[in-house]
């Protein structure tokens, strides 16, 4: 008897090519070429801010080698260290990026707040896209361990703007 389409697989059976996101890419693939591209963007605003001072500049090619690591290891990985690892990497520079427009910190290019600079703003929406196509591919326990992370982070700098400490 053949399994029908809709039969649930059987216990210790790998599930039948289920399709990607995008051009039958799996979630993880896609999440790293998102990855990718907001570590691009972070280039270009690190190529940008180099002329007005290393110390303004250095976040920007920090943040795009940290996201080009990450990408490349959910890439090339199947476990779900690598698609974890990357979550909170990407929870994290997000958290950077709140507490950077929160406190008005000024960086580089003539002292521009960052939130004035629209490819640092597609940049975060890239990473946003990253972070839930991640999530949203882990399944079961891992899934939890990620919004855990994720809402303790949140958690973290919500305490710190209420109590005055981001500006």
């Amino acid at each position: 008897m053949t399994p029908s389409p809709e039969a649930p697989p059987a216990e210790g059976a790998v599930p039948v090519g289920r399709p990607g996101l995008v051009g039958g890419l799996r979630p993880p693939h896609v999440a790293s070429l998102l990855c990718v591209a907001a570590a691009a963007g972070d280039l270009v605003a690190f190529q940008q801010r180099v002329a007005y001072g290393l110390a303004g500049a250095l976040p920007f090619l920090l943040a795009a080698v940290v996201q080009l690591v990450a990408a490349r290891q959910v890439w090339v990985s199947r476990g779900t260290a690598a698609a974890l690892s990357a979550v909170l990497v990407l929870g994290l520079l997000i958290g950077s990026y709140v507490v950077a427009v929160s406190t008005g910190v000024p960086l580089g290019q003539r002292n521009r707040p960052v939130e004035a600079d629209p490819l640092l703003t597609a940049a975060l929406c890239v990473r946003l896209a990253a972070l839930l196509v991640l999530v949203r591919s882990l399944s079961g326990r891992a899934r939890s361990r990620a919004v855990n992370a994720l809402l303790v982070i949140g958690t973290v700098l919500w305490t710190l703007g209420l109590t005055g400490l981001l500006g």
